[in-house]
């Protein structure tokens, strides 16, 4: 759709993932290219400060090029789902230990996990986040 190329459904859709993060005193018509380009930098400048991992360039999003903004659409979306799930569960369902992993249980006798030995988990600010999250929502299935 010929339309997408303006950038405001992006930029609409980033609104409804995270209020009040598109400054729409930014963002043009999207008539001219010239004014599409604008919306398309400012689309990607947006999602990479949310966290999005960003694989197209402005002129995929002029272009329509369909792959590339699926790409950019999904990574909205991941962002999204990452929100919904790091929303604070019940007090009784998690143990929050401070400056700590929690406990888990390897054989579900007790609480312990490698005979009591917890680990903490720093995270470099030039790597990407997603591999650790996703490796604790791995051990929190256990």
């Amino acid at each position: 759709d010929r339309t997408l190329s303006n950038g405001i459904f992006f930029l609409e859709l980033l609104t409804a993932v995270e209020p009040r993060v598109v400054n729409w005193n930014l963002v043009t018509k999207g008539i001219t290219d010239d004014e599409k380009k604008l919306n398309a930098t400012y689309i990607i400048s947006v999602a990479r400060k949310l966290g999005c991992s960003i694989f197209l360039l402005p002129e995929d999003i002029m272009e329509v090029h369909p792959k590339m903004m699926l790409t950019l659409t999904a990574s909205i979306m991941y962002f999204y789902l990452q929100q919904s799930d790091e929303e604070p569960e019940t007090p009784s369902s998690v143990a929050v230990t401070p400056d700590a992993s929690p406990s888990f249980s390897v054989n579900g006798d007790d609480d312990s996990f490698m005979n009591g030995e917890q680990f903490n988990t720093t995270i470099d600010d030039a790597a990407s986040d997603t591999t650790c999250a996703s490796n604790l929502e791995d051990i929190n299935s256990l």
